[in-house]
């Protein structure tokens, strides 16, 4: 059942049949050639009860809230203040990519959504100073894959209501990953800025720094909200997208940037975005039912039971098979059918569920630029007019950067738990 399930989509996929369509298509063909003894109502209840949580709706409005933020004129102020920090480094402009992706993930929580907002205003000005068209669309998705790591987070909300954990918890987990991560990406933009010889603005001064800084105090805020929100208790996950909404619509006309034809267009964009974010979620929860009707968790629980004395080879192994899984699907599809296999293993793996989470979110997230897939990158190259066969060539070393990191954040538990821990208690 499960080779069958797997050629099915494996071929569909190579013919161009889109990712979700093609899981989806090939759970039925599962489902019809070996459960036929099961009503076919089954599909759809699964569908529907994948997606019928209350925690979607946080989902919906952080999105709502990310979009109202890039079209009310934030990016443009965390950009500014990304060149006052870092454009007169040794290739600047890469690095305020890179710092401007950091700023964006406390904001949006969208790898997409930033990939799109970075592109279009970083890529052109990378060529302009000489930059490879395929190595800067490679920084900006790699800078735009640190939105769904460093909270707010989608990707945590989705994986939250998959497993009942703290939302506050996952978001707390996700700060030193995020910045480890967005740490060994400028590392790799400085290699590329001393061997290439590529250029750094003029230091503008504290006073430049000052007036950047003041201007950004306005989006700044939105994550010390969210955060103290969340964390506090205040607020629960979807109060505080309410709340992100509002104050991302307010910020946005008080910058006179958002009018009401823009509301209309990021409610638009909003309901195409989730659209696309549950029907992949509802696809692969049939595939992961009928996987785990096939014995696939007791298959990797009595593998993992035979080898658990080596248990490094054993975290290496699962974060191997999540970023070669990205390479094919949809990193949301990842999530959604791995997550219910490698939970339960987290006991046997002697590692905290929280530990474990930030393992799969960072792997879910590399997904999005690891090729052939590769929707942040995809989405970099098309906003920034850049080509994505030059993309694909050179974005292999940002994704050994992260793969490195995320193999520190699977065996080093104080990266993603020491935060959790200090505010919530051992």
């Amino acid at each position: 059942m499960i080779l069958f399930l797997a050629v099915v989509v494996t071929v569909l996929a190579l013919i161009g049949v889109p990712v979700a369509y093609a899981i989806g298509l090939g759970a039925l063909a599962t489902f019809a050639g070996y459960l036929p003894h099961l009503p076919m109502e089954v599909i759809a209840q699964r569908t529907v009860n994948a997606v019928d949580k209350f925690p979607m709706t946080a989902v919906t409005l952080f999105i709502l809230g990310g979009e109202l933020m890039n079209l009310g004129g934030v990016t443009n102020r965390l950009i500014r203040l990304s060149v006052a920090l870092f454009g007169w480094i040794k290739g600047g402009l890469g690095l305020v990519a890179v710092g401007a992706g950091v700023f964006l993930a406390g904001v949006s929580g969208s790898a997409t959504a930033d990939a799109a907002a970075l592109g279009k205003t970083l890529i052109p000005g990378m060529r302009e100073q000489g930059y490879d068209e395929g190595l800067a669309a490679s920084i900006v998705a790699s800078a735009a894959s640190l939105g769904p790591i460093i909270p707010p987070s989608i990707v945590m909300l989705i994986y939250a209501s998959m497993t009942n954990i703290s939302i506050g918890k996952l978001f707390l987990a996700g700060v030193v990953p995020g910045l480890l991560i967005g740490a060994t990406i400028a590392l790799c933009v400085l290699y590329y800025a001393f061997r290439f010889g590529y250029p750094r603005s003029r230091w503008g001064g504290f006073r430049s720094l000052a007036t950047a800084a003041g201007r950004a105090i306005g989006p700044l805020g939105a994550p010390v909200i969210i955060m103290v929100g969340i964390v506090g208790g205040y607020f629960s996950g979807t109060e505080t997208g309410a709340i992100l909404v509002l104050y991302a619509g307010t910020l946005g006309f008080l910058y006179r940037e958002l009018d009401w034809k823009k509301v209309f267009a990021a409610l638009c964009d909003t309901a195409l975005n989730v659209g696309l974010v549950l029907f992949v979620i509802a696809v692969c929860a049939v595939m992961g039912w009928i996987l785990a009707m096939a014995g696939l968790p007791q298959q990797i629980s009595t593998l993992i039971a035979h080898v658990i004395e080596y248990r490094v080879v054993v975290i290496l192994l699962v974060v191997a098979v999540l970023i070669v899984l990205g390479t094919a699907l949809d990193g949301i599809a990842v999530m959604v059918v791995m997550v219910p296999i490698f939970v339960p293993l987290a006991g046997a793996l002697q590692m905290d569920p929280i530990q474990l989470a930030m393992v799969i979110v960072v792997c879910t997230v590399m997904g999005g630029i690891t090729p052939p897939i590769g929707v942040t990158l995809y989405v970099a190259c098309r906003s920034g007019h850049a080509s994505l066969e030059a993309a694909n060539r050179r974005i292999w070393v940002f994704v050994l950067a992260m793969t490195l990191a995320v193999i520190a954040v699977a065996l080093v538990p104080g990266l993603s738990l020491a935060l959790p821990r200090a505010v919530y208690g051992a």
